[in-house]
């Protein structure tokens, strides 16, 4: 069994132009993950706030107390 043919690596443009876009895709998908994640953390937070200043409840909508023209 030849072990170093595993781990020989294709110098041509094509295979280093196939290996940048897939790095460049995982990067995407990472950053895109990453902001899914953020996204979740700020909507319990904000749900936690308005919770502590009595909106927990979905029933609940803020009123327009300005006159209507």
């Amino acid at each position: 069994m030849r072990l170093p043919l595993l781990f020989r690596r294709e110098n041509s443009t094509t295979a280093r132009a196939e290996r940048q876009a897939r790095l460049e895709r995982a990067v995407t998908d990472g950053l895109r993950r990453f902001a899914d994640v953020l996204k979740q953390a700020a909507d319990l937070i904000e749900k936690q706030r308005l919770a502590r200043q009595g909106y927990d409840t979905k029933k609940d909508y803020l009123q327009r107390t300005d006159e209507k023209p």
